[in-house]
């Protein structure tokens, strides 16, 4: 086995799941950090996002 399989292979048994996304490359740097820490902090979720327009909080909630 490689040692990308078995880096692979430890991250699944951790409970994670390879995802590809595509983000706008500008914006690449601040998704992967939001990723990294939620990841690294269980008690953390995405509920509100900023307008970087206008400045407001927008809720993923709305319906």
């Amino acid at each position: 086995m490689s040692r990308n399989a078995e880096y692979e292979q430890r991250k699944k048994d951790g409970g994670f799941k390879k995802v590809t996304v595509w983000v706008p490359a500008d914006r690449e740097s601040d998704i992967k950090h939001a990723i990294n820490e939620l990841c690294e902090n269980e008690h953390l979720t995405i509920n509100v996002l900023r307008d970087l327009v206008t400045g407001r909080l927008v809720s993923m909630n709305r319906n």
